[in-house]
């Protein structure tokens, strides 16, 4: 009867499954982040020189886009699940706004 038992677990498998999923997780994350910073610094050498003409054309729009990289850079180490959602933002600034 004990020769025809099923296997015990094996605990070093289980490890290696996961360690194998974790990879491939890691690397999804690679290849996206790459994506998107290959995107980025394709938009920004298209249109660098548009944006430069157009933000030395009014100093408002200057002071505006600074301010906006500003809160981008403040923003930047704050994690993505922290932030509320649309629905949650919208009830914030109401609140903010209507008391």
């Amino acid at each position: 009867m004990q020769a025809d038992a099923a296997p015990g677990h094996d605990p070093m498998f289980r490890v290696e499954v996961f360690v194998r999923l974790e990879r491939a997780r890691f690397r999804r994350r690679i290849v996206l982040t790459l994506a998107v910073a290959f995107v980025a610094a394709v938009l920004v050498v298209v249109n660098a020189e548009s944006v430069r003409a157009w933000m030395t054309t009014d100093i408002r729009v200057l002071v505006v886009a600074l301010g906006a990289s500003a809160g981008l850079f403040a923003l930047s180490g704050v994690p993505v699940e922290a932030l509320p959602g649309a629905r949650g933002l919208v009830n914030a600034l109401s609140r903010w706004l209507y008391l």
